[in-house]
């Protein structure tokens, strides 16, 4: 029973890291943000918004910092919706974005 889980567990990661695979990434520094972290603007022009709850860690992010912003594609109610990972490198954290500008 036990071996039986350990591979249902091991395909479940496996389709997740499939379908978490990043379309594109690009580098970019963080300019400035609000207060509590829900937006982030970046020296590039983009604007992003921080998903709910991720915004405990975006909001003690610094101007200046490093970070690395990968799209993916997830399918959401049957449309393919853009999602972003904003790793700020300097902090060695991730947040989940979508793009506002």
């Amino acid at each position: 029973m036990t071996r039986i889980l350990s591979v249902a567990v091991s395909c479940l990661l496996a389709s997740l890291c499939v379908s978490a695979r990043a379309d594109s990434c690009d580098e970019d520094t963080l300019q400035s943000k609000d207060d509590d972290g829900t937006y982030l603007i970046m020296q590039s022009g983009a604007v992003y918004e921080v998903l709910a709850g991720d915004n405990v860690d975006s909001a003690l992010w610094l101007p200046a910092d490093d970070v690395m912003v990968c799209s993916r594609t997830v399918v959401y109610q049957g449309r393919s919706v853009l999602v972003y990972d904003i790793i700020n490198k300097d902090e060695n954290e991730k947040v989940g974005a979508i793009r506002r500008r």
